[in-house]
C-alpha cells in the first residue's frame, strides 16, 4: 500500500506582511525554519523511499530541513506549486479585497465559481493536483512518500479526493503551516485521505498560501 506524507511549507515573510503568493515566491522565516525543523523531529521515525516538492523555494527549502542530511533525491515539480493568482500575487490582501471585491469573494467562500483573467481556478487546481498525486502514487506503488506543497492545492486536492464539492475546500480544518496530511494508495488508482491538515506544531500560524 502506498503511503504519502502531504506537508504544507513553513511560515514565509510574505506570511507575515499579509500578501498573496501563488505561483510567486518568498523566502522562509526563522520561525518557517524552526516549524519544519520541529515537524521533522515528529516524522523522524518514518523512512521514505521518495520526495516531492512544487518547485517554489518556500516548498524546496522546507522539503530539504524535513529530510534533513538523509541521502534522498528530492524531486521539484510545477504540479505542486500552489494555485496561481495571476496579478494578485504579491499583494496585501487587504488591497485585493477592496479592489477585487467580488473575485476575492468568490476565492474565498464560493471556490468552485471563481474565474479570473489570468489567474487559475479552482477547478484546474483540481486537476493538476490529482493528477500529480495518482500519478506519484501509481509510479512508488508499496512506497512511503514525502510531499511539500501549499495550502490551496492540499486543499483542493483532499476535499477531491474526498468526493466534497470544491465549494466546501475551505471548511476547517485549515491547512497551516507544516500540517501534516496522509493519503493511501489502494487497489488500483483508489486513493483514500487517512488524515486532514492534522497542525503538526504548536507556533504561531498565517492564514495566507
Amino acid at each position: 500500500m502506498t503511503e504519502i506524507h502531504i506537508f504544507r511549507h513553513g511560515e514565509t515573510e510574505w506570511n507575515i506582511e499579509g500578501r498573496m503568493q501563488g505561483f510567486k515566491d518568498s523566502p522562509l522565516t526563522e520561525l518557517g525554519k524552526a516549524q519544519a525543523v520541529a515537524a521533522r523531529k515528529k516524522i523522524e521515525h518514518l523512512n521514505f523511499d521518495a520526495v516531492f516538492c512544487s518547485t517554489s523555494s518556500r516548498a524546496s527549502d522546507t522539503a530539504k530541513i524535513l529530510v534533513n542530511d538523509v541521502d534522498i533525491q528530492i524531486y521539484e515539480t510545477d504540479e505542486l506549486k500552489e494555485i496561481n493568482m495571476g496579478s494578485w500575487e504579491g499583494m496585501k490582501h487587504s488591497d485585493v479585497k477592496e479592489q477585487f471585491a467580488t473575485d476575492y469573494y468568490y476565492f474565498w467562500n464560493r471556490p468552485g465559481c471563481f474565474r479570473m483573467n489570468g489567474a487559475e481556478s479552482f477547478h484546474d487546481l483540481k486537476v493538476r493536483s490529482t493528477a500529480c498525486i495518482k500519478r506519484i502514487s501509481q509510479e512508488h506503488k508499496g512506497k512511503k512518500i514525502l510531499v511539500v506543497s501549499h495550502a490551496a492545492l492540499i486543499k483542493t486536492l483532499l476535499t477531491s479526493l474526498q468526493s466534497k464539492p470544491l465549494d466546501e475546500l475551505w471548511e476547517g480544518p485549515f491547512a497551516t503551516n507544516l500540517s501534516h496530511s496522509i493519503v493511501i494508495g489502494g487497489a488500483g488508482s483508489q486513493l483514500v485521505v487517512k488524515q486532514f491538515c492534522d497542525e503538526i506544531c504548536n507556533e504561531k500560524e498565517s492564514l495566507n498560501d
